[in-house]
């Protein structure tokens, strides 16, 4: 037993210093996660869906704020603390706001809990006062019908976390989640956390109204990373057989289009984050003028493929230590054959992504080699062009931006791996992203 707990230990201990050494690289990030189907030992398992959430680093919970709101880190702050930033989750029994936002790693995910140690109901009922005594919950209101069950001695913060444990904090009691990272510049961030404060404004004004298909926690995640830029949004529809016909209907436009449907489910999530991160093209020129993400992000001054751009594992708590919960089965993932299919794409990540995507310092070496060949097959501007006249105008203005911004890239990747493998000294140990 001693092995172990020192084994876990060490293993904490590198995780954390890896921690520290991404968010000094990349300080402002995303992490969009899917995660598994809640199933408490004894009780029915939860929905089929699964559940989405964000973590983000760069933010803070508002301290001023009478209800869960998020503002940026005070410019020059730094981001590099292990446990910076704040998770977000949203939770179909809220009724005021849309989100609640938990602050640290360690407490959105684990909730305190070291992986030597055993998640019993004494443990629970600690997790859960800690979380109430926190502040977390405070001004939030849920649906009346599950309020009215609340014991007469309870307080009504603690009967919400008992409600959102394993859901909204403390992820890895219940669920294991799978997560997709992608750096973003500070303006970006602050364009995320405006689109999340507008939700719980909106929801103070008019309530929250959760439908599993047409407006739930999959659809603010992504149409918070839209308001960045990541991608297009998608519309949050209310209840009822005609809007549930209306994203159906979405379905056949963005096949047509190759766009993104109006359907959001947590799996498709972290895949398309992770496709944004890692698959869009930034080695040639033309293949990126062609792609309207790729400009649109290049219009803000970024690009979303790059490096950083990891897979992470945050399993639920190891089932010998676990009195609980038990594994439930993985979120849902929505793929068509042949035409948009996603399914292969989500195994690989989840059960053996390459060490590209968990691995900091292959990734910066993998984008360090990504940009140098690009910038290597080169050609002109006229050869680019070729037959192409209607775009002309516009084609050789993104060909200057496309190949100043690969070099850009490249120097920046560069610094990047000298500053790694200077903090990758300190390290006790490799480290791959995922928990144990």
């Amino acid at each position: 037993m001693q092995g172990v707990v020192s084994s876990n230990f060490a293993h904490r201990r590198r995780r954390t210093s890896a921690q520290r050494t991404y968010n000094s690289l990349f300080p402002y990030s995303v992490e969009v996660c899917a995660v598994t189907q809640f199933h408490q030992v004894g009780a029915k398992p939860g929905g089929w869906g699964g559940h989405a959430t964000l973590f983000i680093n760069g933010a803070e919970i508002d301290p001023g704020a009478s209800y869960p709101l998020l503002r940026l880190a005070a410019a020059g702050t730094s981001l590099s603390d292990p446990d910076s930033g704040v998770g977000i989750s949203v939770n179909k029994i809220f009724d005021n706001v849309t989100w609640v936002a938990i602050r640290g790693r360690d407490e959105f995910f684990r909730g305190g809990l070291a992986p030597e140690q055993t998640l019993d109901k004494e443990f629970y009922e600690a997790a859960i006062q800690k979380a109430t005594a926190a502040g977390w919950f405070a001004g939030i209101g849920i649906k009346d019908a599950l309020m009215r069950q609340r014991p007469d001695p309870m307080r009504p913060e603690e009967f919400i976390v008992r409600h959102s444990i394993g859901t909204d904090v403390a992820l890895n009691f219940a669920r294991t989640a799978y997560c997709a990272r992608l750096p973003m510049g500070r303006d970006a961030i602050g364009n995320v956390i405006a689109y999340l404060n507008s939700a719980n404004d909106a929801a103070q004004r008019s309530g929250y109204i959760w439908n599993m298909y047409t407006n739930n926690c999959s659809h603010v995640v992504h149409n918070a990373l839209a308001a960045a830029g990541v991608w297009d949004p998608k519309v949050a529809r209310g209840p009822g057989a005609i809007n549930v016909a209306r994203d159906v209907l979405s379905v056949a436009k963005a096949l047509a289009l190759s766009r993104m449907s109006d359907f959001s489910f947590p799996a498709n999530n972290f895949v398309r984050l992770y496709e944004a991160g890692n698959e869009r093209p930034i080695d040639d020129v033309l293949a990126a003028f062609s792609n309207h993400d790729v400009r649109r992000t290049m219009n803000d001054g970024w690009m979303s493929t790059g490096p950083g751009a990891l897979i992470a594992t945050y399993p639920i708590h190891e089932a010998s230590r676990n009195r609980l919960f038990a594994p439930g089965r993985d979120p849902f993932l929505f793929s068509v054959p042949m035409l948009w299919d996603k399914a292969d794409k989500f195994k690989m990540l989840t059960r053996h992504a390459p060490s590209t995507v968990t691995d900091l310092g292959a990734n910066l070496a993998h984008y360090r080699e990504r940009y140098a060949k690009t910038l290597a097959r080169q050609r002109s501007v006229d050869d680019e062009l070729g037959s192409r006249h209607n775009d002309e105008r516009d084609l050789r203005i993104f060909y200057g931006r496309f190949y100043e911004q690969i070099a850009d890239e490249l120097e920046r990747t560069d610094a990047r791996l000298t500053e790694y493998r200077r903090l990758a000294s300190e390290l006790p140990g490799p480290v791959r992203w995922t928990v144990p």
